[in-house]
């Protein structure tokens, strides 16, 4: 059932994207015909995506991980957050209708993964590197700093830890519950990266030119944000403490992006170099043809010395 659930969230997360494309992205840069080949992008955009594919299957691989190694804690740290904000959730489910369950669980599982995919997409499409960059940081930071909390620090979910709060979205279908429980034991609540990635999405936004986005996210935000305490998934805390994360990496990725990205960079040249990742560029002072990684910047001319300037994109 696990992999049904899958195949359901990418049909729906491919329309999502599709509708974004059309709402969201600047008519001029639609129509505008870049010229760049396939090997460009694929060149010009691998770091980030392997970079934010490895930590999200390290995410997915989690409870696999610590279930064939057993590296599961003998505590639980429920009760420390029940304390400080006692049943306040179960407020956010004074009144349950059916027909929002399905919305929300909507909400819960394809648009938080869509809005995240499109942010990636839309900063790249729209060749805003700057934002790229600090998104990509932000991205990575989050579920970093997150990771070592749902190892050592297990908060159970709201619909299984308060006896009038129900779990909504879990017993909503069988394979939703198989599904979510293949790579989460329910218990990594503490922090709510639905909130961090979120509101780190909504944050390096507001820092572009791209107004309907922008008002868009404005938008999905608190709804992610209700549809996790609506469905019994997370705690008030754990939405105070992710947007704590956001707001913390963000400073980071505002003050240290360019340092961070340096040494990323230069781990990307050797890569490239290490596994014969090439392209040419032209010298423009004799015309030689030059062998370079794509990623490095400047290369120096065998022929008549002259330093040329070099970007991926």
């Amino acid at each position: 059932m696990a992999w049904q659930l899958s195949v359901v969230i990418i049909f729906f997360t491919l329309i999502m994207l599709v509708f974004y494309f059309f709402a969201f992205v600047p008519e001029e840069f639609r129509k505008r015909k870049r010229g760049y080949t396939a090997r460009q992008l694929i060149n010009g955009y691998w770091p980030y995506l392997l970079l934010a594919a490895v930590v999200y299957g390290l995410m997915q691989a989690q409870f696999p991980l610590q279930r064939e190694l057993n590296l599961f804690v003998n505590y639980d740290c429920t009760p420390y957050i029940e304390y400080i904000e006692g049943d306040l959730v179960a407020c956010f489910q004074s009144h349950v209708y059916p027909a929002l369950t399905y919305l929300m669980t909507f909400v819960y599982l394809v648009l938080f993964s869509s809005v995240i995919i499109f942010t990636f997409l839309i900063l790249a499409y729209t060749e805003q590197m700057a934002s790229l960059k600090r998104f990509s940081l932000v991205f990575i930071l989050d579920y970093l700093i997150a990771f070592p909390f749902y190892l050592l620090f297990p908060v159970t979910v709201t619909g299984y830890a308060l006896p009038n709060v129900q779990p909504l979205m879990y017993e909503l279908n069988p394979m939703i519950y198989a599904g979510i429980t293949t790579v989460d034991p329910l218990d990594n609540c503490f922090p709510s990266l639905h909130a961090a990635l979120i509101f780190s999405a909504l944050l390096v936004i507001y820092t572009t030119n791209l107004r309907r986005y922008r008002v868009f996210l404005t938008l999905v935000f608190p709804t992610i944000v209700f549809a996790t305490l609506y469905l019994g998934v997370h705690w008030v805390t754990d939405i105070a403490a992710g947007m704590t994360l956001s707001v913390f990496t963000f400073w980071i990725a505002n003050h240290y992006c360019e340092q961070i990205m340096d040494c990323a960079n230069a781990a990307a040249v050797g890569i490239e170099r290490s596994i014969g990742i090439e392209e040419m560029v032209v010298c423009t002072t004799c015309m030689c043809q030059i062998a370079v990684a794509p990623h490095l910047r400047c290369v120096k001319c065998p022929r008549c010395g002259a330093v040329i300037e070099h970007d991926v994109m």
